[in-house]
């Protein structure tokens, strides 16, 4: 991997980051403005309703920082060098699922060379993204994944039961997120194919191995 498909990688990154604390994070802050506003306004006529909204932004605070918490301990280093690679895997699942009571999530996963320090935070980001774009537009209340590595290749597959993705001419255009895994897989030197129909939606992906894996 080269210097410009390393800094690729960084920018597309930042810029998953800032799609997604501007779409939570800041959006969240400006309900938590408005409702301190209110209490502002309650102080003066109505104490007893100033208090209810100022229980309610607290909640409102102790959520904004479990997301934040949450989106931070996802940056690595922390979710694969302090964790594991297959505990990652792992607490995603229970993630989603958390989301979802009515999701059923199943994983297979293979253990991966660590030591690059790119490859496996790559196939990582590539599958939460795939998970994440597949609980948001496919009503799906199944998703298998698989991470399968022969010492060569590694195989990904994505692959849920809903309602697929409409036809479109440029299939990446309105999907910031499979833009995203496009650009991820390009800059790992592999290729990714996507099946959809209204059966659901399988992604698969294949990536070149690097030599050895996690012990």
């Amino acid at each position: 991997m080269d210097k410009k498909e390393i800094l690729l990688l960084q920018e597309t990154e930042r810029k998953r980051i800032a799609e997604g604390l501007h779409d939570t994070t800041v959006q969240d802050m400006i309900c938590l403005s408005q409702q301190l506003e209110l209490i502002l306004l309650y102080m003066e006529q109505d104490v007893a309703r100033a208090k209810l909204e100022t229980a309610a932004a607290r909640k409102q605070v102790k959520r904004i920082i479990n997301e934040m918490r949450e989106t931070i301990y996802e940056l690595r280093p922390m979710i694969i060098d302090d964790i594991g690679w297959k505990a990652s895997f792992e607490r995603l699942r229970d993630k989603l699922i958390s989301e979802n009571t009515n999701l059923k999530v199943c994983f297979d996963i293979d253990a991966v060379d660590l030591s690059d320090g790119v490859t496996a935070i790559s196939i990582y980001r590539i599958v939460c993204e795939g998970c994440q774009n597949m609980m948001k537009h496919s009503n799906a209340d199944r998703i298998d994944v698989l991470v399968k590595n022969d010492g060569k290749l590694i195989r990904i597959c994505i692959q849920d039961n809903g309602v697929g993705i409409e036809k479109e001419t440029d299939l990446y255009k309105n999907h910031f997120g499979l833009q995203f895994m496009s650009e991820r897989v390009d800059a790992l030197s592999g290729k990714m194919k996507i099946v959809s129909d209204s059966s659901g939606t399988q992604i698969n992906i294949e990536v070149p191995a690097e030599s050895g894996v996690e012990k």
